[in-house]
């Protein structure tokens, strides 16, 4: 089996049923469905057990998504994990595309989607298949002069190196799918897709990624564990380290800043400050502080 298609779901009865429905459109069928419902509390439960065997659904008590996909993974039977969100949607031509990309670039050990947002179900219409496209890298690290990331919901990774990699961290809610990017830093092959889009991701109120305090808990854990020593690469790949991390923590610090939480933004920007001066990331390390004046102030008068 190809791929063991992972959703982890918490409270998303409402949505649930069409993003399942997307996977089993998919015109390529060498996949299996694993939901892990995470302690759902609103008819999660019984929708999954009325899909029968079309899924396999696995509960837990409330841990976290992270868990949750350690979870699937460790029980899944394809080469590859291909998480998606519970409340995203794949195209009919998802999987098939990241089947001939894998069969090109002989079986890489990360691919990542490409993503178009939405809101309105009417936006999906919109999306049409085209030619496929994609670029390559010998690793993830090589990619670092580029803005890719592998977001835990639009990533596909080969089973061996993610169970490998000791798979999210449980610690954090947000950056975790940043995390195992870089564990698996240094695993053969990073593939990410151009054309077509391949995701479709629901922007909503309940976005985690909204939450600026789990932003902050989670960048920071990203600069502890460079600073710990605990990614792969050694000082060799260093810099290619510390330009992905530095992509992340920039616009965080700003968002922080913005959104009144003064301390957390200084303490990022202190300890990446280093990473950033020898990037030559000037504009940043000479705005933030004027921005994060001026945000004090405006905070003071209002």
């Amino acid at each position: 089996m190809l791929f063991s298609v992972i959703v982890s779901t918490f409270n998303r009865a409402h949505l649930l049923p069409q993003t399942l429905d997307s996977v089993l459109a998919q015109t390529l069928t060498d996949y299996e469905i694993i939901v892990v419902d995470d302690g759902s509390t609103d008819g999660t439960r019984a929708y999954l057990k009325s899909l029968g065997s079309r899924v396999t659904c696995l509960f837990q008590p409330n841990q976290g998504p992270g868990a949750a996909r350690n979870l699937g993974a460790g029980q899944a039977n394809g080469e590859y994990c291909a998480f998606l969100d519970s409340d995203d949607v794949w195209f009919p031509w998802t999987l098939k595309c990241f089947a001939e990309l894998i069969k090109r670039y002989e079986h890489p050990a990360i691919l990542t989607a490409r993503r178009a947002d939405f809101s309105q179900e009417s936006d999906l219409g919109a999306v049409k298949e085209t030619a496929l496209k994609a670029e390559a890298f010998s690793d993830y690290f090589a990619s670092h002069r580029h803005d890719y990331f592998v977001g835990a919901g639009m990533s596909v990774l080969r089973r061996e190196e993610f169970l490998s990699s000791r798979g999210y961290s449980t610690q954090i809610s947000n950056s975790e799918d940043h995390d195992v990017a870089f564990r698996m830093g240094e695993a053969r092959g990073f593939v990410q897709i151009v054309q077509p889009v391949t995701l479709a991701y629901r922007r909503h109120s309940g976005s985690i990624t909204r939450d600026s305090r789990r932003s902050f808990e989670g960048a920071h854990y990203l600069v502890e564990q460079e600073r710990s020593g605990h990614y792969p690469g050694g000082s060799a790949r260093a810099r290619a380290r510390h330009t992905i991390i530095t992509k992340r923590t920039r616009p965080v610090t700003i968002a922080l800043s913005r959104h009144g939480f003064l301390r957390e933004a200084w303490a990022l920007y202190r300890a990446t400050f280093r990473w950033n001066l020898a990037l030559g990331r000037w504009k940043y390390l000479g705005g933030f502080p004027v921005k994060s004046l001026h945000d004090w102030i405006s905070a003071a008068v209002y």
